[in-house]
This record gives C-alpha cells, sequence and structure tokens, in this order.
C-alpha cells in the first residue's frame, strides 16, 4: 500500500486473537480539510474499532472540476492528520493513521471503486474495509462510478449531518440501504457489503463556504471557524483560496 504517514504516528498493536483486521478508507478532495472530516475520522475509528484509519486526497476527482492542485491538498491533509493523531493516541490509541497518496499518484480520474477494488487485492478477503462517508454523499451514490460494485469490497458507513432524511434519496438506493444496512458490530465482524448511518455526529460543515470565506478574509488573525490552525496557516503562506 502506498502511504505517507503522520510526523509522529503511533503505532498499532495487533487485533485480538480470531479478530479480523479492521481498516476505515476516509477519502476526499480536502479542498481544504477541515474539522468535519476529522471529526467524522475519529467518530468511526470510535466506532468500529478500527486498526487503521487511512485519509485519502483524491487525485482528478470526477465530479468536480478545478480543484487545488493535488500537492496543495496533500500538504493540507497531512498538517490535519497531526492534530487527528494526537485526538486518537488520547481516545482510540489502537487505531493506526495513515495519509495515502494512491489516488494521487494514480493516472487520470480518481474512482473510489477502483481504489477499494486495490485495496481489497491489498488486505485480503477476510479484513473489515468500510469506505466513510458524509450523509451528502449517500444520498448521491447512485451518481458515482460503478456505485453498486462498491459493496464488493468494502461496506459504506456514512455520519448523518443534522436534517438528514432518509427520504432525499433515490428509491432505488432508499432499497439497496434497507437491504444491506448492519450494525457497528457487523460491519467490525464481516468483509463487506453492508451500510452503517450513524446518527451521533451533529457536525455541518460545508468546505465551498469554507473556501469562500477564506477569499474574503484574508487578514483575519485566527482561522475561521472549523478549520484547523495549522492547515490555515498554510494556506495563508501558499496564498491560497484566494478571492
Amino acid at each position: 500500500m502506498t502511504v505517507s504517514s503522520p510526523a509522529a504516528p503511533h503505532a498499532a498493536p495487533s487485533s485480538p486473537v480470531g479478530s479480523i483486521r479492521r481498516i476505515g478508507v476516509l477519502g476526499g478532495t480536502f479542498d481544504p480539510i477541515h474539522t468535519g472530516h476529522l471529526a467524522l475520522g475519529a467518530l468511526f475509528a470510535r466506532t468500529l474499532a478500527l486498526d487503521e484509519l487511512i485519509l485519502m486526497p483524491a487525485g482528478q476527482q470526477p465530479q468536480k472540476q478545478r480543484s487545488t492542485p493535488a500537492e496543495h491538498r496533500l500538504a493540507m491533509t497531512r498538517l490535519a492528520a497531526e492534530q487527528l493523531a494526537a485526538e486518537l493516541a488520547r481516545t482510540q490509541p489502537t487505531t493506526r493513521l495513515i495519509v495515502s497518496t494512491r489516488e494521487i499518484e494514480r493516472a487520470g480520474p480518481s474512482y473510489t471503486v477502483d481504489t477499494l477494488r486495490e485495496i481489497r487485492r491489498e488486505v485480503g478477503p477476510q479484513a473489515s474495509l468500510s469506505l466513510l462517508i458524509g450523509s451528502d454523499q449517500l444520498v448521491r451514490l447512485d451518481t458515482w462510478h460503478a456505485w453498486r460494485e462498491l459493496f464488493d469490497y468494502a461496506h459504506i458507513c456514512a455520519a448523518a449531518r443534522p436534517g438528514f432524511r432518509w427520504a432525499t434519496a433515490p428509491l432505488p438506493l432508499r432499497q439497496v440501504f434497507a437491504e444491506r444496512e448492519k450494525s457497528a458490530l457487523g460491519v467490525q465482524s464481516t468483509p463487506c457489503g453492508g451500510i452503517l448511518i450513524d446518527n451521533s455526529l451533529a457536525v455541518d460543515i460545508s468546505a465551498t463556504e469554507l473556501r469562500a470565506t477564506l477569499a474574503h478574509a484574508r487578514d483575519a488573525a485566527t482561522p475561521p471557524a472549523n478549520l484547523p490552525e495549522p492547515v490555515w496557516h498554510y494556506i495563508r503562506a501558499q496564498h491560497l483560496y484566494r478571492a
């Protein structure tokens, strides 16, 4: 697996005898990465008792145009990962945090199904592999490339934003959700194929709104809410998100 680790990663002990390896993949454009992403990762690290949590900035996003260059998004992800690693050391010390350059290094569009297929090949058929997303992505899952194949390789675990309602999803998705719903224990103990929705994370942060705030607050003395301070300093130093 092609990875790069945060500055001070903490090693994860092996899973208990008889258990299976549990891996969570939190991908995204991360333009910029914000505290909502970190909260989602921390939530599922605890809920799923993850052995590994992988933060994976996207390379060329098929559904998004004109993203910030990948090297900047990767640098911001590494800075934010240091903050998340410190939190996990306190709350979930058995989880190893990894920043992956897999999709950035891959040529062409970053299709999630290709990423999960690669990871599944590497970790073997028995590991519990989960794709971690927000509910805003979940209700649009049927717009993803080969979305039904995602379940062949991983579970899908979503953190519901405030106000999330099942009825906002298209009917075919609601049917799939009903058929594949699993508990946290069910996800932990099986390799793939399930859906878990967690309603405990009351976080509603928009990267689009955050970029707009950054564009109009160039001389602010403190970072905007929901942006890790090291990421804010990097943005200022690199003159990103200027209006």
